[in-house]
């Protein structure tokens, strides 16, 4: 572990960094992946906020602006790619890898913008802006496609669920694996559900862990924050995802069926139960996924009708 004045940089194995990029003001909260060598890449973007750090983080580490090619972003929300269209400008000869529900709204924000400034409310200027990127630098890979990084090799891996434009990758030669928000949220120790609105979609959670699984990986590099051992978490979440809408839906039933009402109630049974609701960030960030959740169910209740 290197201290780089405000930049922290993790080794995670060779030729591979974490640089925490300070989310929303925090340290610990959100990650950008540096893969180093002849051919550099970044594995997320962070929000644009994030772009001076992870560029003072290439400056330490030796790593030529030009010598980064790749930009692989897990989906398009602004924590994951919002300083995606900042670091093109910065590196000029980066593409951003982007699922293709994806690549439009990194081509043209406006709509995503829209829809985090909705959703979060107060708290849109952590996220700070997204720059339109050209349409030149944006690749849509296949998935299960490959790409050579020096020593690593790096597979696509399609990963609906959490929103229906994610992508995992998996570095084939090391087994491991990158899961933005697939696996969850996993900060101080403790997995945090991550179903945030628009279209989480819980079959299709459990399909994409399942399928994760099956890649046997060493380890899972969450974006929220930071390596662990093993792919026991990918069960664990598997676990909690159904447990974690069964407490949504009583929440809502005794709640009156109404939005404010279900979040309160829930959020008060949490912290009665160890959850990190004390903490203003998180407790936002659990609402926002209880939120999603609701919006879910209603979803599920209207298909059922």
């Amino acid at each position: 572990m290197v201290g780089l004045g405000v930049v922290l940089v993790i080794e995670v194995a060779p030729s591979l960094n974490l640089v925490d990029t300070w989310q929303f003001g925090r340290p610990k909260l959100g990650g950008v992946y540096l893969f180093s060598g002849e051919e550099a890449a970044l594995v997320e973007a962070g929000t644009s906020l994030a772009a001076p750090r992870i560029l003072a983080a290439l400056g330490e580490l030796g790593i030529s602006r030009e010598k980064v090619r790749w930009i692989f972003v897990t989906h398009v929300h602004l924590d994951h790619a919002g300083g995606a269209g900042a670091l093109v400008r910065a590196l000029p000869h980066a593409q951003v890898v982007v699922h293709r529900r994806g690549a439009r709204h990194l081509a043209d924000p406006s709509r995503l913008v829209a829809s985090v400034r909705q959703a979060v409310g107060e708290r849109f200027p952590l996220y700070g802006e997204a720059i339109p990127i050209p349409q030149d630098r944006l690749y849509v890979p296949e998935d299960g496609e490959v790409f050579s990084l020096g020593s690593h090799r790096l597979r696509v891996v399609d990963a609906p669920g959490h929103a229906p434009h994610h992508l995992c990758f998996f570095e084939e030669t090391k087994g491991l694996l990158f899961t933005g928000d697939a696996a969850g949220l996993y900060l101080n120790g403790k997995l945090v559900p991550a179903t945030v609105p628009p279209s989480f979609d819980l079959e299709l959670s459990l399909a994409t862990l399942e399928h994760l699984s099956s890649l046997a990986p060493k380890a899972l590099c969450y974006t929220h924050f930071g390596p662990r051992p093993g792919a026991a978490g990918l069960r664990e979440y598997a676990e909690l995802l159904p447990r974690w809408l069964e407490l949504v839906r009583k929440a809502w039933e005794s709640g009156g069926r109404d939005e404010e009402a279900t979040v309160k109630a829930l959020l008060e049974r949490l912290a009665q139960e160890d959850w990190p609701v004390d903490d203003p960030l998180l407790r936002e960030d659990i609402a926002m996924s209880a939120r999603g959740a609701l919006l879910y169910l209603r979803r599920q209740e209207a298909e059922r009708a």
